[in-house]
């Protein structure tokens, strides 16, 4: 299993709705050799995913967002959340995190990275806004993973200590 899982999320044939998706694709052409890093991409979240996500040390979600300015980029760390304890149509990426923790009595770490919209109404592209700023969520998502990475394979190359001593 990799360690580290992308989910990109939303709906490509609603406008903006579609930027996560498509940024999750263009990181899978970049990790296409590594098999530390898996990319899956989905209309929304879904509960079937835990089980992908506790066995990772992280997992970015991307999605769209509609609460900023058009083409602002967010990132933030991803805490579990309550939840009413049934799935729903919309599962948000801490209510998973959270049922994650539940389920497998651990999670990993999580961040989500968000660009807000301005155009969600049915159509296949992006605007021009959210467009120009989807190189810079993958530019974002390429830091975010290389840090985690640069600080975990630092963590695997500590020595061991010595118990018999």
């Amino acid at each position: 299993m990799p360690e580290i899982l992308i989910i990109g999320y939303g709906n490509r044939l609603c406008g903006d709705d579609g930027v996560g998706v498509q940024a999750a694709h263009e990181l899978e052409r970049h990790f296409a050799g590594d098999p530390g890093v898996r990319v899956v991409t989905s209309q929304q979240l879904t509960p079937e995913m835990a089980d992908d996500m506790a066995a990772c040390g992280l997992v970015l979600f991307l999605d769209a967002s509609g609460a900023e300015e058009a083409g602002e980029i967010r990132s933030f760390r991803v805490e579990p959340c309550a939840h009413d304890g049934c799935f729903v149509h919309h599962l948000s990426p801490g209510a998973l995190l959270a049922s994650v923790a539940k389920l497998y009595e651990k999670a990993p770490q999580a961040m989500c990275i968000t660009v807000s919209g301005c155009g969600f109404a049915v159509g296949d592209g992006l605007s021009p806004r959210v467009q120009l700023s989807l190189a810079e969520v993958v530019r974002e998502a390429r830091a975010i993973i290389a840090e985690w990475q640069r600080k975990n394979r630092s963590k695997a190359s500590l020595p061991k200590s010595d118990t018999n001593a």
